[in-house]
Formats: C-alpha cells, sequence, structure tokens
C-alpha cells in the first residue's frame, strides 16, 4: 500500500495551502490512495507550463508530444531504458571505415495503417524532416548531412560532408521519429481517450500477423500543481517532465523521498545575457555578475545533492572536451570574486553617472524560480547590482536558459549559443565550430572545439550556474523506469522487465 501521507517537511506555508487546497478540491471525487502499480494498466502525466494540445508534428515538440511521438513514430534508432543508442526502424547499422557514411538494414516493419515500411519512403520522410529540422537549433550538425539514400528495399544510407561521430545520438531524438501519410510505425497505436492519450504496443503472433496488445499506457499532461495532486491521490504511477521550478512542489504534495527519482543530465543552465547595453555590452560587467553568485548556496536553498555547480560552458566531464583553462573570473575565492566584482561595479558607476537602471530576469513560472531569484537578488545586491523579475514573454536583460544536451558533443553547446541564436556572441568561435564540423581528423576536432570554447568562454555572453535538473516520481512497483544520463523515459519501455 502507498502511504500518501508520507513526506518530508515544506517550503512554505502558502505553497502548502495552495497544493492542499487543489487536493482536497480532488479528492471529492476521487477516491483515495491507489494499491500499488497495475503494470498491464500505467498511468504517466507531464508536467508541462501552459500545457498545450498533443500534437506530435509541432517544432519544436512540445514534452508530452514528444513523449506521444517517441512511442509512436520511431525513427531509424531510438533509446532503450538505460539511454543507450538501440535498434528502432533499423535492426543493424555499420558505420564505414572514413565515418563519411552510415548504412542502416532496416527490419521488417509496417506503418500503423498496415503497409510495409521501404526504404525509398524512409529515405524521402527522412530527407524532408533533416530539412524541416534544420530551421532550427540543430541546424548545424544537420547542415553535414550530404544526403540520405535508398540503397535496396531494406537499406538506407546516409552521406556526410565530414565525419559525424554523434549522428545515431540525433536520430534516436524524438524529432526524427517518422510518420508517413499521419501514421507512425509504432512501436505503440495511440487513440485520444478524453483529454488523454491512450497508447497500446503493437504485438506480433506466432505466423507474424501483428495485431494490438491488451496493456495500456495511458498518457496525460498538466501544470505541476495538478499533475503532483493527481500523483498523490494515487491516480498516476509516474510523472514526468519534473524541473527545478517545481520541484518545491514536492514537499508541499508531500511525496515520499524514495519515490523521487534525479537524472543526471548534461547540458546547459545559467543566465545568458541578451540585452547587450549599457551596462552589459562590457565584459567585465558581465563577468562581475559571474563572480557574484554564490553556486553553492544557491543549489543548497533547493537540498538537492543531485544538482551540481558548473563555471564551465562545457562540462568538465565530458570525455571528448579539450582540456582548457577555466574562465579567469573562477580562480578566486568566493569572497575575492565578490570584492573584484563590487569593485567593477562601483568603477562603472562612477564613469556612468551613478546608477544602473535594475536588470530585469527572466524566468519561468513556479515556485523554484521564486527561490532562485531571491537567492540570484541577494547574490548580486552584494555587488551594487539590482535585479527584477520579468516572465520569460516580456523584454529582459538576461535569460535563464535550462536545456539538456541533445548530444555528447562540445560542439552542441557552442552552436547554442552561437550568433544564430545569441545576441551577445562570438563570430570568431562560430567560424572555429565550422572549421571543427568539416574536419576529419577526430584530434584536430578536439583541438579545435577547444579553442571555440575557450573564445566564446572569454566574452562571458552565458554565466553558467549548474547542470540541468530534472527529476521524476515513480510509484514503487513500476517495471520499465530507469535513471538515465539523458532524462529521457520512453512510455513503450513502462511496465516491462527489461531482463
Amino acid at each position: 500500500m502507498v502511504d500518501c501521507a508520507a513526506g518530508h517537511s515544506a517550503y512554505g506555508g502558502g505553497m502548502i495551502r495552495s497544493l492542499s487546497l487543489l487536493l482536497l478540491l480532488l479528492s471529492a471525487t476521487l477516491a483515495g490512495c491507489s494499491d500499488g502499480v497495475d503494470n498491464e494498466r500505467v498511468r504517466v502525466d507531464v508536467i508541462e507550463d501552459r500545457p498545450r494540445p498533443f500534437n506530435v508534428s509541432a517544432t519544436p515538440l512540445p514534452l508530452a508530444s514528444a513523449y506521444l511521438r517517441a512511442a509512436t513514430a520511431q525513427g531509424l534508432v531510438t533509446f532503450d531504458e538505460k539511454g543507450r543508442v538501440a535498434p528502432g526502424l533499423a535492426n543493424r547499422w555499420i558505420v564505414t571505415e572514413d565515418g563519411m557514411s552510415y548504412i542502416f538494414r532496416l527490419n521488417k516493419a509496417r506503418w500503423n495503417d498496415g503497409r510495409e515500411v521501404e526504404s525509398r519512403e524512409v529515405a524521402r520522410l527522412l530527407t524532408a524532416r533533416i530539412r524541416e529540422l534544420s530551421k532550427g537549433r540543430l541546424g548545424h550538425e544537420l547542415g553535414v548531412i550530404d544526403r540520405v539514400v535508398a540503397m535496396t528495399g531494406k537499406v538506407v544510407e546516409i552521406r556526410l560532408k565530414a565525419p559525424m561521430p554523434y549522428l545515431l545520438e540525433l536520430l534516436a531524438l524524438p524529432e526524427f521519429g517518422m510518420l508517413s501519410k499521419g501514421a507512425g510505425s509504432g512501436p505503440m497505436q495511440a487513440k485520444k481517450f478524453g483529454q488523454a492519450m491512450q497508447l497500446r504496443r503493437n504485438e506480433t503472433d506466432d505466423e507474424g500477423a501483428q495485431f494490438l496488445g491488451g496493456a495500456t499506457v495511458t498518457l496525460r499532461r498538466g501544470e505541476a500543481s495538478l499533475v503532483l495532486a493527481r500523483y498523490a491521490l494515487g491516480r498516476s504511477d509516474l510523472v514526468e517532465g519534473g524541473r527545478f521550478e517545481s520541484f518545491p512542489l514536492l514537499d508541499a504534495a508531500q511525496i515520499r523521498a524514495d519515490e523521487i527519482q534525479f537524472d543526471a543530465v548534461p547540458g546547459l543552465f545559467g543566465l545568458q545575457v541578451v540585452n547587450d547595453g549599457p551596462f552589459l555590452s562590457e565584459t567585465a560587467n558581465r563577468a562581475a555578475i559571474a563572480m557574484a553568485i554564490d553556486r553553492p548556496k544557491l543549489l543548497t536553498a533547493f537540498d538537492i545533492v543531485a544538482w551540481r555547480e558548473t563555471v564551465t560552458l562545457v562540462p568538465e566531464s565530458l570525455p571528448n572536451r579539450a582540456n582548457i583553462t577555466r574562465p579567469a573570473w573562477a580562480a578566486p575565492s568566493m569572497e575575492e570574486r565578490r570584492s573584484m566584482a563590487a569593485a567593477t561595479v562601483a568603477n562603472w558607476k562612477n564613469a556612468n553617472g551613478g546608477a544602473i537602471r535594475p536588470l530585469r530576469v527572466a524566468l519561468p513560472r513556479g515556485y523554484g524560480s521564486r527561490i532562485f531569484f531571491a537567492r540570484l537578488r541577494a547574490d548580486l545586491a552584494t555587488v551594487g547590482i539590482d535585479i527584477e523579475r520579468v516572465t520569460m514573454d516580456r523584454p529582459h536583460d538576461l535569460l535563464l536558459v535550462d536545456r539538456t544536451a541533445e548530444q555528447s558533443s562540445p560542439a552542441w553547446y557552442l552552436d547554442q549559443l552561437s550568433c544564430k541564436f545569441a545576441t551577445i556572441c562570438s563570430m570568431r568561435s562560430d567560424e572555429i565550430v565550422a572549421e571543427a564540423r568539416l574536419t576529419n581528423d577526430m584530434a584536430i576536432r578536439a583541438i579545435l572545439l577547444g579553442e571555440a570554447e575557450a573564445e566564446l568562454q572569454s566574452t562571458v555572453a552565458f554565466i553558467p550556474i549548474a547542470n540541468p535538473l530534472r527529476w521524476s516520481i515513480v510509484r514503487p512497483g513500476l517495471l520499465g523506469h530507469f535513471a538515465n544520463g539523458r532524462g529521457w523515459h520512453l512510455l513503450q519501455n513502462l511496465g516491462r522487465d527489461p531482463t
């Protein structure tokens, strides 16, 4: 029996009252705590700020729609329950010795409308999807793909302009799940179920005929308070999409600590400078902001052991990252940093009329953002900088970026902060990354990407704070859900024991 009353202390009375009221209202129509998990009838809730209707064709994909697309429209490859690249439409593949070609052999598969999957159609669909996604944040990397070719009825080749060591990671993203005439190829099929989607697995009988299995996964989405209330009342088995801004609600909902699962995901979590004047136009002033933030103390306010501070653009633990010097502002002690930052700010004020207007910081909605902002405001006040909080859609000077890495390459991080997307950037860094991307020698590529990182790091256009925080709530007894380094848990794995 799940003990819905078990939990730990709350962050604040107002927070408890708001969520407790929602729990009280829902409990008027719902029965209380359920008895464990029925792995044949798994219920999943995805947290979305301002939930949108399911749309597997949206670009970019909302989180719940990404889960739906990954389950119903597989790509050439996918991820397994541990976040490793695994077979999708292709059951095996090879990479040529020069790294310039990936050759995939397709499974014997059918689209969900019954048509057989053929290489010619897969090549056409993949070509169109690459062209569509090239307009977004993956554009630089996808530009290295020369063409997609159907070789025989069951073989597809991706030819490259230069080696792409992390191509499989890209192809496993839900965005590359293929749809033909509105139909995917599974491994699940979905139908509307009230405000939710109900999914069932494609199964095959002894004679190779395909049919729908009896087990179901019900997928819903909602704002954090509603999703957590449903879980606390025993009406869902799994909550996905947890981020820092919704984390404090776990205490308010009295979620047990042993049901909270953290994913150690790499990526970007920090402040991007989006307004270049007048104070923020000077590198020394941006460095003063970076120096003023007491990262350990800020993260301690959330009491999350899994959340670690960072000071570099690319994670220092990334195996293929060049060994470059940490930013100069990170070398002194915290006390020395603040002293130096305060002097920089005071000098600028004296030279520019004695005042800095409050800097506008764009943050997502949520109680975690309140905690984050309170700590950030206190930190910057120690060096003479005042800030105010605004929503993401309002004019702002600093933007909180919270993005998990889609590739294990340093190039991914540098792409996100390139001049294509950033107000303050380094054209020189972009040029070096482009050169590295078209270099065949992997050792030289690593050196070039290190040079590009050092160049971009010197601009202090992005102020790293921590790794992204991602968490799930998992009902004890649920099969097929494991923590992994991608923070991504496929619906088709739920309810099944992978052993």
